[in-house]
């Protein structure tokens, strides 16, 4: 029923908090349907963890931007979430409430509402008593990937 590609991108969100790698992995599955309008529940997914990234590593600015940007995308239309096992409701307002936190303390991870149990029970099964564990804030390799990655030629 889900990708393989968004089994990977929960896998990565709620359990290494590769959020960098969450946009990697989601872009390639948005990809294969083409969309633009920019409408793909992909996308909110995709914005959402690229903020956190920025927020992680202190880019308070970069990460504000793109929770604007999301909060404006989901007041004006429905990505339909549901289809992905996420409550988009409680996405709208957890969202808000932790742009409005962003910068006042430390990075707190963020947990998407998933309300398929199925869904939700596969991906506790798979990460092996992980799911939801706090960013390793002191490993640069995770919180600043995109500097220290090698490009791919």
């Amino acid at each position: 029923m889900y990708s393989n590609n968004y089994l990977a991108f929960l896998h990565y969100f709620h359990v290494d908090r590769d959020y960098f790698e969450c946009h990697e992995v989601l872009e390639d599955e948005w990809k294969k349907h083409p969309d633009p309008d920019r409408l793909s529940p992909y996308v909110i997914l995709i914005q959402t963890a690229v903020a956190l990234y920025h927020e992680r590593r202190g880019n308070e600015k970069g990460a504000k931007i793109l929770f604007h940007r999301i909060l404006n995308r989901l007041r004006t239309r429905s990505f339909q979430l549901h289809q992905l096992g996420i409550d988009e409701q409680r996405l709208k307002a957890d969202l808000q409430e932790h742009f409005a936190k962003v910068g006042t303390g430390p990075f707190v991870d963020y947990d998407l509402p998933l309300i398929d149990k199925q869904l939700l029970a596969r991906c506790k099964h798979h990460a092996k008593g992980e799911w939801g564990r706090e960013s390793p804030l002191n490993e640069d390799e995770l919180v600043h990937k995109h500097l220290l990655r090698t490009r791919k030629t």
